[in-house]
């Protein structure tokens, strides 16, 4: 018959190798920021005129390449 001593030992080694053989491959992967070009910054204040109108567009800009 198994002690205790040698049962306890058994369910450490146990529970030793499920924590080593629990990597279940998820990986996260962030998307890199985007941010506005130049080219992009120009057009916001040719065709906003207001800061409050280029505020707008640059947050659905960003909203756009950020999701």
């Amino acid at each position: 018959m198994n002690t205790e001593e040698d049962e306890f030992r058994r369910i450490e080694r146990e529970a030793l190798r499920r924590v080593q053989d629990d990597d279940d491959d998820t990986q996260v992967y962030a998307k890199p920021w985007q941010g506005l070009t130049d080219e992009d910054k120009q057009t916001a204040v040719w065709t906003n005129g207001t800061f409050g109108g280029g505020a707008l567009w640059a947050e659905a800009m960003l909203k756009e390449r950020n999701t």
